[in-house]
């Protein structure tokens, strides 16, 4: 393949074609100049693809086909062979248990019991009892005739069910309780004996020099000690209201003396946060936010300025490297090329 690249493009020496992406010239060079081709080897058909040779040869010269031993018929699918033999010439016979029906075709019996007698029928071995599934043939036996049963460890309930037992013992789970060994402390859960432990009798311990209270954390016992001890307080200069933390008084104020107010000047409209003043204005009153300096257009949101100018009046273009097709949006320029040259 010849190829020549001067300023990131691709050109071919044979032919007066130029490209900035060098897999398009390879495919170019494939299909104008390389010599490469399938030709069919029972008629003039070519190509330079060899899957297309392939369906083609599929497709008018398949000369495998499957032939009936007993009469003329003629196929190239061996499925249908076999259907042929078994419905025309097969001496294998599928009959009905239940009726008469008789059919070379095994799919053919299913179909004509589910339809007449329903589908394969259970029985029990040790009374009458006959049913459509396996599962609740078992359920019968065991309920009837079976000898399994699942005892409660914690009383005198019995079952032949095991998921029976399941709902008892979680329905019943107040006597199973676990308890603490360094005190009286008592709970149905594993996770919250852990806790439990953790907490009160733990090697790791953070204790309030003022009360009784220990946790395992310590952020936990600053919490606590600013919420319980601590002699600091936010008072409100405006009211009564006294909090410990400086955050609560900061919303305090806000919600109820806060007096700086954002008025609007064309409306009545009020609110505390500048933000909401200024989209406010943009929505409501703002007429000609953003001017066009080439045209009347305007608009309330500097984006769709920018897009009207890139349309409208800018200079930016996406050229195609294979022919003369020119567009102001580059996701035009690949759908292009995907269509036309890709």
């Amino acid at each position: 393949m010849n190829v020549r690249h001067n300023s990131n493009e691709f050109k071919c020496e044979q032919y007066d074609c130029v490209t900035k992406w060098k897999r398009k010239l390879v495919v170019h060079t494939k299909k104008r100049h390389e010599s490469n081709e399938f030709k069919c080897a029972n008629c003039d058909y070519v190509t330079k693809y060899k899957r297309y040779l392939v369906k083609h040869a599929k497709a008018n010269h398949n000369s495998t086909q499957f032939k009936c031993g007993f009469c003329d018929y003629v196929t190239k699918h061996k499925c249908d062979l076999k259907v042929h033999t078994n419905a025309q010439h097969g001496s294998t016979e599928f009959k009905c248990t239940y009726c008469d029906y008789v059919t070379k075709l095994k799919q053919s019996l299913k179909a004509h019991i589910k339809v007449s007698h329903g589908s394969t029928q259970y029985k029990c071995a040790h009374c009458d009892y006959t049913t459509k599934y396996v599962y609740d043939l078992k359920k019968h036996i065991n309920g009837h005739h079976g000898s399994i049963e699942f005892i409660c460890a914690n009383c005198a309930y019995v079952t032949k069910y095991k998921r029976y037992l399941v709902q008892h013992m979680k329905a019943n789970r107040i006597s199973t309780q676990i308890k603490c060994t360094d005190c009286d402390y008592v709970t149905k859960y594993n996770c919250d004996l852990k806790s439990h432990m953790n907490a009160r009798h733990g090697s790791t311990q953070f204790k309030c020099t003022h009360c009784d209270y220990v946790t395992q954390w310590k952020s936990s016992l600053k919490t606590h000690i600013n919420g319980r001890h601590s002699s600091t307080e936010f008072k409100c200069e405006q009211c009564t209201y006294v909090t410990k933390w400086k955050q609560s008084l900061k919303v305090h104020i806000n919600v109820h003396h806060d007096s700086i107010q954002y008025k609007c000047r064309h409306c009545e409209y009020i609110t505390k946060l500048n933000k909401f003043l200024k989209a406010h204005i943009k929505v409501r009153h703002s007429l000609s936010e953003f001017k066009c300096e080439q045209c009347n257009y305007m608009t309330k949101w500097k984006s769709s300025l920018k897009a009207h100018i890139n349309v409208r009046h800018g200079s930016t273009e996406f050229k195609c490297a294979d022919c003369a097709y020119v567009t102001k949006y580059k996701r035009y320029l690949v759908k292009h090329i995907k269509i036309n040259h890709g």
